[in-house]
């Protein structure tokens, strides 16, 4: 049985490989630096305040929790350079990945003895849909460890309850929807019978750390404020989502997509493309898109006090707020600007999502939910926009671009199927409350997640559901090996 030590210095290796092919194909092959040190949408929205703390001492806006943006502080205190402490980042979550995928690994052997799987699971979690990930200045990759790390403690119950404790806080710091976390992981280790003193050490870091986190805003805010003061991002932080919070409740009404930067979401609709303004990169545009692209509401939703009409004088009042954001010269002014098509967007919409709850409640209640879930699981949106532009086609011979889409269509296919076996898993471990094992809880955290993420907030982007592609993997490796030895001893 291969030792745990060998399990992580594996995954370090091949992680480490894996940085340096990725930085040998976006970078020298595809020209993409973008994509080896990448910056989105709401990467600055984590260093933003750790920048002010720096400069003014104290720590602002408060829409984030620090879990992640302290790192950038540790590491800018050591180098007082922004572009080494970005990469530092990046260093360290391909390394903790690494360590990660050691530790699922190592569980993947034990639960199935079977040296072939354990390679298999090296090969799916470092060639997979979400494989630039460890790339991202983002949380995904960071709790992406951290939820293997836990469920590795699972697999080992009774052991290092601080460690556990730890790393669920540093969790809820980077991305705070698992606060409610401690519930299922409560009851599991709860059913596991685990002495008192294990549960002791387990709080201590939660205790110490949120304590600390609560006081702080206690004294800044007065008033108890155990995650961030606001939950969502200010509307208008960055001038493009003046409004758009109300418009994409009527997206969600109907289980469209919110991700108005995609010019294959709904979204993108009531933005007139605005977003999909060529991007230049060594003065090649990509990608380019045209109004007719965009996809518009479909008759089916429509109710008696909305139909496409409404919907177009909704999206010309969101694209005009969207314009005068490009353009204005001090956005704080542009509630003023913008005042009349404000207040035009947020009293229509609430009227329009009541509408189809009241007029259409199967396609609010369980139409719109099964959407999201098709929209999160069977997409091909990320690899398509990352390789599938005039600037990579140029560069690629035939034999080379059939290569690329065949790559494309295996990690598309991996997709579908691990999320679509672990969600049946998940229905089945789910319910097994007796004698839980490693399975009883991977199930549990599916559900979790699955549902805070589709059903509650309504989100259906596939970056949140990184966190559990490695999961998935466990899950499906583990049963499809119990069902090959049963088939076997079925047929001998």
């Amino acid at each position: 049985m291969p030792k745990l030590k060998t399990s992580i210095s594996w995954g370090i290796g091949l992680n480490l490989v894996k940085m340096l092919a990725i930085y040998l194909v976006m970078v020298l092959l595809f020209h993409r630096p973008d994509y080896f040190i990448h910056f989105h949408g709401d990467t600055m929205s984590y260093f933003e305040p750790i920048i002010h703390l720096l400069e003014q001492g104290s720590y602002s806006p408060d829409y984030r929790m620090p879990g992640y943006g302290f790192l950038f502080y540790g590491f800018f205190l050591i180098s007082h350079s922004n572009e080494i402490s970005f990469f530092l980042i990046i260093f360290l979550q391909f390394i903790l990945t690494g360590v990660a995928y050691g530790l699922l690994a190592q569980m993947v052997f034990e639960l199935t003895r079977s040296r072939i799987l354990y390679a298999l699971s090296f090969l799916l979690l470092e060639v997979n849909y979400y494989l630039l990930f460890d790339s991202y200045l983002s949380t995904e990759s960071l709790a992406t460890s951290l939820l293997i790390l836990i469920s590795y403690l699972c697999f080992r119950p009774g052991r290092y309850p601080f460690l556990m404790g730890l790393a669920v806080c540093w969790l809820i710091f980077l991305k705070s929807i698992f606060c409610l976390l401690f519930i299922p992981l409560g009851v599991y280790l709860l059913l596991k019978k685990l002495p008192k003193r294990f549960f002791l050490l387990l709080i201590i870091p939660l205790v110490l750390i949120e304590g600390s986190w609560i006081l702080r805003n206690v004294i800044k805010f007065h008033a108890f404020v155990p995650l961030t003061y606001q939950t969502f991002y200010p509307e208008g932080l960055y001038g493009g989502i003046y409004g758009f919070q109300s418009v994409q409740e009527i997206i969600r009404a109907y289980g469209g997509s919110h991700q108005f930067w995609r010019m294959d979401s709904e979204a993108a609709w009531y933005f007139s493309g605005g977003f999909a303004e060529p991007v230049f990169i060594q003065g090649v545009p990509y990608p380019n898109f045209r109004e007719a692209q965009l996809i518009q509401p479909n008759p089916d939703f429509f109710t008696s006090q909305m139909n496409l009409d409404s919907l177009l004088q909704l999206k010309r009042a969101l694209t005009s707020v969207y314009l005068t954001t490009v353009t204005i010269q001090n956005p704080q002014n542009i509630p003023i600007e913008c005042k009349d098509e404000l207040a035009y967007i947020r009293v229509r919409s609430p009227q329009y999502v009541a509408s189809i709850q009241k007029e259409k409640p199967f396609l609010f209640y369980v139409e719109a939910n099964i959407n999201r879930i098709k929209n999160t699981f069977f997409t091909t949106y990320f690899f398509d926009n990352v390789f599938r532009n005039p600037a990579i086609d140029a560069r690629l011979n035939p034999f080379l671009h059939a290569s690329l889409q065949a790559f494309i269509s295996l990690v598309n296919g991996m997709m579908w199927f691990f999320s679509s076996f672990a969600l049946l898993l998940t229905l089945y471990f789910g319910v097994r409350w007796k004698d839980p094992n490693l399975l009883t809880w991977c199930a549990w955290l599916n559900a979790y997640v699955l549902f805070l993420y589709l059903f509650v907030f309504k989100q259906a982007e596939e970056r949140y559901f990184c966190v559990l592609y490695p999961i998935w993997i466990l899950m499906s490796l583990t049963v499809l090996h119990r069902l090959l030895n049963y088939l076997k001893r079925k047929w001998n």
